[in-house]
């Protein structure tokens, strides 16, 4: 496992990029925590930047996977290439501005695309709202 880490590089307190060595591709991660919905659109932006970075950083690599918490909604319409119908919500400003990143990187967001149905729950235990996913 210690090969397969091929480098790694902190750009920001919010993202982190590492390099991985594997056959027959080699991927690439971006961590990422994205700032909250809250927060300004300044920050946001910056944060961006920071992805951006991250991908120009993994440009050699064949798979590129960015993974963590965008604190975004991005809904269940799809979006051609980007978001599938299985996502959760209505979208709010924080996933308009991934689904943006998403189209003008060519990314896909993956968890939308699983042909699942997904809800949003209460745990009732003082928790985070669980995700219920009902199979076909």
């Amino acid at each position: 496992m210690a090969k397969s880490l091929g480098s790694w590089c902190p750009i920001s307190d919010r993202v982190v990029v590492a390099k991985l060595v594997a056959k027959p591709l080699n991927p690439g991660i971006i961590q990422i925590y994205a700032p909250t919905s809250d927060s300004e659109d300044v920050e946001v932006e910056k944060f961006y930047e920071e992805i951006d970075k991250a991908n120009g950083y993994l440009k050699s690599q064949d798979i590129i996977i960015v993974m963590g918490d965008f604190n975004a909604k991005v809904g269940d319409k799809r979006v051609e290439d980007v978001v599938s119908f299985s996502g959760i919500g209505t979208v709010n400003k924080r996933g308009s501005r991934l689904i943006e990143w998403c189209q003008v990187n060519d990314f896909t967001i993956t968890n939308t695309i699983l042909g699942i149905k997904t809800t949003l729950g209460d745990s009732g235990l003082g928790r985070a709202p669980e995700i219920e996913v009902e199979t076909k």
